[in-house]
This record gives C-alpha cells, sequence and structure tokens, in this order.
C-alpha cells in the first residue's frame, strides 16, 4: 500500500498548501527558467521538501530525471559527501533543454559545519550550472555565509482550517467516510500544523479501525513503555526499545518529540519530575544535530536514569 504523504505530496506549484509567499515567487521563477538558491526553514510537516519538489520539477520540466538530485543531509552529514557525491554532481553537464541542474539538500542543518562551508564554496564556483534547494527545521543551524547566498522562505505551521481542507481532500478520494468533522476537529488541533503526521495519523487509522483518538493514543503507547522501563531504571531494556525504533526509520527528532508528548499526557509524574523528563528529552533533540543516532540515544537514556 502507497503512503499517503507520498500519494498526496504536491505535484505542481499550485497544489501547495498554506505557503503563498513561496509559490509567488516559485512561479515567477518558472515564467523566467531561472531560480536563486533557496533556503526552506521552519517545522516538520509544513511542506517544505514537497516544495523544493515541486519546485524543481516545474523548472526542469520532462528532463527532471536527468537533472536533480536529491541528498538527506541528515543521513550524508559527512564533508566527503559535499567533495564527492554534490561536487560531481554541480560539476556535470546538463541533460537536455534546461538552464541548470537542481540539487535539493534536505534537513541541512544535520550536517557538519566544515561541510556547509565546503557547500558555499561549490555554490559559488559552479553557479552557472546548478541551483540548490536548501531544507532544515533550525535555520541557526545553517551558517550565514549559505544563509546570505540563498532566497530564504520560512515555512509557517499550517492554519487548522487548511490541514482540514487537505483531510477532506484525501477522504473524499480514498472514499472513506467512517471519520466525522466532530472527530477531525480536535484531532488536527492537536497536531500543530503538522501535515505530515495529520495524513501518517489518518492513514494508520483507516488501516487499523481505530477512533482518531485511539490512533493517536496507539501512537504513543511505544514511547510510553520506553519511558516506564527509564523510570524503572532498566537502561538496557529501554536502550535496545530505542535503538529499534532507529532500525525502523525513526529519526531521534520524532523519537523526542514521541516521549515528549507521552510525558506530557501521563498523569501519574510529579510536575517538577516532568520538567526534569522534559529538559534531557529537549537537549538531546538539540544535540542530535551533532551526534550519531545511537550514541545521542545513548547520552540521553543516561541522562533520564
Amino acid at each position: 500500500m502507497m503512503l499517503w504523504t507520498e500519494k498526496y505530496r504536491p505535484k505542481t506549484l499550485r497544489n501547495i498548501k498554506g505557503q503563498e509567499h513561496f509559490v509567488l515567487d516559485a512561479e515567477v521563477w518558472v515564467e523566467e527558467k531561472n531560480m536563486p538558491n533557496v533556503l526552506l526553514y521552519g517545522n516538520a510537516g509544513t511542506g517544505k521538501t514537497g516544495a523544493g519538489l515541486a519546485l524543481a520539477k516545474s523548472i526542469l520540466g520532462e528532463n527532471a530525471k536527468d537533472n536533480f538530485v536529491e541528498v538527506n543531509a541528515s543521513d550524508d552529514r559527512r564533508l566527503e559527501v559535499i567533495r564527492t557525491t554534490i561536487k560531481r554532481v554541480a560539476q556535470s553537464g546538463t541533460i537536455g533543454n534546461v538552464p541548470f541542474r537542481i540539487c535539493l539538500l534536505d534537513e541541512m542543518d544535520g550536517m557538519t559545519k566544515d561541510a556547509q562551508n565546503a557547500l558555499k564554496r561549490i555554490m559559488e564556483r559552479y553557479s552557472s550550472n546548478i541551483r540548490f534547494i536548501i531544507t532544515c527545521n533550525d535555520k541557526s543551524k545553517i551558517i550565514h555565509p549559505l544563509q546570505s547566498r540563498c532566497a530564504n522562505y520560512h515555512f509557517k505551521p499550517l492554519s487548522n482550517e487548511v490541514v482540514l481542507e487537505v483531510i477532506k481532500e484525501i477522504l473524499q478520494n480514498e472514499q472513506v467516510t467512517s471519520f466525522t468533522d466532530d472527530e477531525l476537529t480536535p484531532f488536527i488541533a492537536s497536531l500543530d500544523g503538522d501535515m505530515r503526521r495529520a495524513i501518517t495519523e489518518l492513514q494508520a487509522a483507516k488501516s487499523s479501525g481505530f477512533s482518531l483518538t485511539k490512533q493517536i493514543e496507539s501512537s504513543l503507547q511505544e514511547y510510553n513503555k520506553i519511558l516506564m522501563l527509564i523510570l524503572d531504571k532498566k537502561p538496557n531494556e529501554s536502550l535496545k526499545l530505542l535503538h529499534n525504533l532507529i532500525y525502523e526509520g525513526r529519526t531521534v527528532k520524532e523519537i523526542c518529540v514521541g516521549i515528549h508528548d507521552t510525558i506530557i499526557n501521563s498523569e501519574g509524574l510529579d510536575n517538577l519530575i516532568k520538567f526534569k523528563l522534559l529538559r534531557t528529552i529537549g537537549e538531546s533533540e538539540w544535540r542530535s544535530t551533532t551526534m550519531t543516532p545511537k550514541v545521542i540515544l545513548s547520552w540521553m537514556v543516561g541522562q533520564l536514569i
């Protein structure tokens, strides 16, 4: 079964919701067949990657496959990736009738400062041959020389009205009628404008037959088990479950958000203990951009216990 987040990712600039300031400028770039390097930043699930893909495909058209490359910078954060993979792409000539190649660097705030400095030099040297679209959650993790060489666009959290509009379109296309407005409204309000999570939880609820409220509770069960092991002073067991989540493809940020929500919703914890735990969770998420996932999770468990 195809993931709805992929199936309903915006195919064109007109399909992008809630980020009109970017769309208006991007449409001009497409018309002129030219664009600056672009930095898209903001909370997770606001459509940054989808917007980058839509922009690249709109400019490159039928030649997108041969002239577009996507790199997840949080996975390939090393300096060597910039010096080899990205430099090779920047040096390569275009294929077909396109003005330049386009490279999408997703989650750039996970890339080291040395790698970012190397990218800056490539951006300058090969400016006639390639454009970069950079996405990140935390703009402050991007070095200022890179920021200044890009057109910067903040992707704000989507309003509940926009998320509801998209969700209803998806439900209509999928012929799902089991969710009422009375369920959808509080469900969407709990997600803080995160469209990706809204679509993911919706598909999961549809597949499991759960109500939307039960789906949210179910998605936090594994994090609740991890929290209980930590509170019971069982580091090895809790770390094993955390590592399993990494192996399944979860990011450290997703794990920290899941444990954060579990702590917030826990009724049996003293408020003082809650905030001590939350402080460590927050610091772990912040440190995760400069440490490997297994190491930062080990550090987090050590701090929590």
